[in-house]
C-alpha cells in the first residue's frame, strides 16, 4: 500500500467521523477539527503526488 492510499483511508475514516457530529457545521469545534485534519491530508497526498512526478521526469 502507497503512502497515498494509506492517507486516503485516513480521509475516508475522519469523513466517516465527521458526518456523526451533530450539528454538522463549521459552528461545531470538533466537526471543524475534522474538517481541517482532511484538508491537511489532502495537501499532503497532493504533496507525495507531485513530488513522485517530478522524480520520474528526471
Amino acid at each position: 500500500m502507497t503512502d497515498e492510499e494509506r492517507l486516503q483511508r485516513m480521509i475516508d475514516e475522519l469523513r466517516q467521523m465527521r458526518g456523526q457530529c451533530e450539528p454538522k457545521s463549521n459552528q461545531n469545534p470538533r466537526y471543524l477539527r475534522y474538517s481541517n485534519a482532511v484538508t491537511a491530508l489532502r495537501w499532503i497526498v497532493g504533496d507525495l503526488n507531485r513530488e513522485r512526478g517530478e522524480s520520474s521526469r528526471g
